[in-house]
């Protein structure tokens, strides 16, 4: 993959504040989609009265993300870039300097594993690894214990060792590997959505697969028909769905509950995209539980609403990997933090700070 290099935010911010007032045009709702960086699909809903500037927006969207994805992968090199597999590679030989978004985002991961219920190791990418190579042959084997169990000894998180000072992050044992996917996606989005803000930009909603980020209120109500079930005074903010895993007691559902965002951040972490079904007919997915090494089964999927993305995507990976009373029990404890959870008999429960249809924030809906 060509690699694109990274563009000044500075001149960035004053290209695109160049002739952003919309004089007197009336700014409508505009959407772009896109696909590629972690290998997602996304899209952008702005407001906008200058759709040539709502083009640039979406055009820096689409090269940050580029740029993140390419910081945050495991397998692809990239022409002057120090990426997690150039840490991988130098696992037990030397140190790596990294800029900061990538070592932010890894002492990120190992601050919040304990914080946060010892459930998210980005060490554990050796025994993540195995399950790729299984989900990839699709063949219906699953890894022995054994195998896990091998892998898991390069697991340490104590012995990814970062020097601050220096930038740098090294692996001291050769054939460890970070792992940065269970919350990349969702720091970047963070990042993403900062410079969105700095930009001077001030409504916006992107959805990137199971992350949506947003900022600001609708320019123009929504219609009656875009409520979709929502309370009638929501037609002023953005508006999100959790998906259906649209299988087993989810098979004729499309949609379960409905989000009205006050800039918050929501991101799902589920069981229903990346899997492969063993020849012992259990679905074998991608969320690995590091106490037991294979993937979890106390829920379908779970999602946070928060403000700070990065946080969301760690909580929803971390939350999902844990009993449903244990998972809701830290997230009660967490200040502006609330999650939903989809369970395997079709059920739904909460948190307690989401009443439905209290401020506009939260309505619980079937849609078959």
């Amino acid at each position: 993959m060509k690699w694109i290099k990274k563009i000044s935010i500075f001149a960035m911010i004053l290209t695109l504040l160049c002739g952003c007032g919309q004089g007197d045009k009336t700014p409508e709702k505009l959407t772009a989609d896109f696909m590629g960086p972690f290998d997602t699909q996304f899209r952008v809903i702005m407001y906008e009265s200058d759709e040539a500037q709502f083009k640039e927006y979406v055009d820096y969207i689409q090269e940050r993300f580029t740029y993140y994805n390419a910081l945050y992968d495991k397998y692809n090199d990239y022409d002057g870039v120090a990426n997690v597999k150039t840490i991988n590679d130098n696992a037990g030989v030397a140190p790596v300097v990294v800029e900061d978004s990538l070592l932010n985002l890894i002492q990120m991961g190992i601050d919040d594993v304990q914080k946060y219920g010892g459930k998210v190791n980005v060490a554990l990418g050796p025994v993540l690894e195995v399950w790729h190579t299984y989900r990839e042959r699709n063949d219906g084997s699953v890894p022995s214990i054994e195998e896990l169990q091998e892998k898991n000894q390069l697991a340490d998180i104590s012995k990814v060792k970062i020097d601050a000072e220096n930038k740098t992050v090294y692996l001291e044992e050769k054939g460890m590997s970070l792992d940065v996917g269970a919350t990349a996606k969702g720091y970047a989005c963070e990042l993403i959505k900062q410079e969105l803000i700095d930009m001077g930009i001030n409504n916006f909603l992107i959805s990137a697969g199971g992350n949506v980020i947003s900022y600001g209120k609708r320019a123009v109500q929504a219609k009656e028909t875009e409520l979709s079930g929502y309370l009638p005074d929501c037609r002023d903010y953005y508006t999100v769905d959790i998906e259906s895993p649209k299988d087993g007691a989810y098979e004729n559902i499309n949609a379960i509950t409905a989000i009205t965002l006050h800039g918050e951040s929501v991101v799902t972490s589920g069981d229903y995209q990346r899997y492969f079904i063993g020849n012992d007919g259990v679905q074998y997915h991608h969320l690995i539980d590091p106490d037991t090494l294979y993937p979890a089964h106390y829920c379908r999927s779970v999602t946070i609403i928060t403000e700070d993305s990065g946080l969301a995507d760690f909580l929803s990976s971390t939350t999902f990997l844990m009993p449903v009373d244990e998972g809701k029990a830290m997230i009660e404890s967490l200040e502006g933090v609330e999650a939903v959870w989809l369970l395997n008999d079709g059920t739904i429960t909460h948190t307690s700070g989401l009443v439905e249809g209290k401020n506009c924030h939260f309505y619980v809906q079937t849609v078959e």
